[in-house]
């Protein structure tokens, strides 16, 4: 499958055609919010899926409700946390207003549902499908209220405390598309959870990056430090509060972040090299915040 080009661009076709086609969703379909950014979750389905040899029309759906889904969790996302930009674009509630972008966010969620729902694959898999979705929700609603609620006493461990909260809050949108791809590729239940784990530790360690950005007020897309002013877990703002930790903290969340990827790549070598390889080449950039993944691809990230 030619992923670079035909395969993306039909995804990015997919994406218009979901709001052009609905008589809500159309009047937002030219807002950058949702098209200027690097569409990782969507290449991540396809990406991931080849290594199964899957068939390019159910990665696509994997790949279109996963990335619907995602915008969802994000438009909420801003309202909860107030914040003005995201993509360097203005964030939808601050655009339309809190009911607007309140409303858009749980139609995103039912076309979400809708793909899946829908889909010609094998009705056993479709349930799993939107069982997963339904999941995937859950968990990050879960995060969500984690987030909000997050305090420490004297007597936690600050690292497991943060993992807990950032495998739900971050780990369900890169899990979501690796559990799919396993369903569709009928993996044995077993195998994957263990991919999922592999995935949720790598969504930690991208979590902690975001963390770091966000903590030195150079997060790409946005011009305050969300966290901070938000009063939110952030990795480096908990670290630079804790006696034992507060004179090393790039060094402690450097190291956390080693051993997640680390973790990660020996959970993947149950699994096919070529997992291995995308991982290296996709994944590990993004989770670094290096680079983006593919320049050319336009979609929402």
């Amino acid at each position: 499958m030619d992923l670079t080009n035909n395969a993306l661009s039909r995804l990015n076709r997919r994406l218009k055609d979901c709001f052009f086609n609905d008589e809500t969703l159309r009047s937002f379909v030219d807002d950058g919010y949702f098209w200027s950014g690097q569409g990782f979750r969507g290449q991540l389905s396809m990406r991931a899926g080849t290594c199964f040899n899957l068939p390019e029309e159910h990665l696509l759906e994997i790949a279109l409700f996963t990335e619907l889904l995602h915008n969802a969790s994000l438009v909420h996302d801003d309202i909860v946390d107030s914040d003005h930009e995201r993509r360097g674009q203005q964030t939808v509630w601050h655009k339309y207003g809190l009911s607007k972008a309140l409303l858009v966010g749980d139609l995103l969620i039912a076309k979400a549902f809708e793909i899946a729902s829908s889909s010609a694959i094998d009705s056993s898999i479709k349930s799993k499908w939107t069982l997963s979705l339904s999941n995937a929700v859950s968990v990050a609603v879960r995060g969500a209220l984690c987030e909000l609620d997050f305090k420490l006493s004297e007597t936690d461990d600050l690292f497991s405390r943060y993992l807990s909260m950032a495998y739900d809050k971050t780990g369900v949108m890169f899990t979501l598309p690796i559990s799919c791809v396993g369903q569709a590729a009928r993996l044995e239940d077993a195998e994957i959870k263990k991919l999922t784990e592999v995935f949720a530790k790598l969504a930690v360690a991208y979590q902690i990056r975001d963390d770091e950005a966000d903590y030195l007020g150079n997060k790409t897309g946005r011009a305050t430090m969300s966290d901070i002013v938000n009063d939110r877990p952030n990795l480096y703002y908990l670290l630079s509060k804790s006696e034992e930790h507060a004179p090393d903290l790039f060094k402690h969340a450097s190291h956390f972040h080693e051993k997640l990827i680390n973790e990660a790549e020996v959970g993947l070598e149950a699994f096919p090299n070529s997992l291995t390889l995308m991982t290296r080449e996709l994944v590990l950039p993004f989770v670094q915040l290096t680079k983006s993944p593919d320049p050319s691809c336009n979609l929402a990230c």
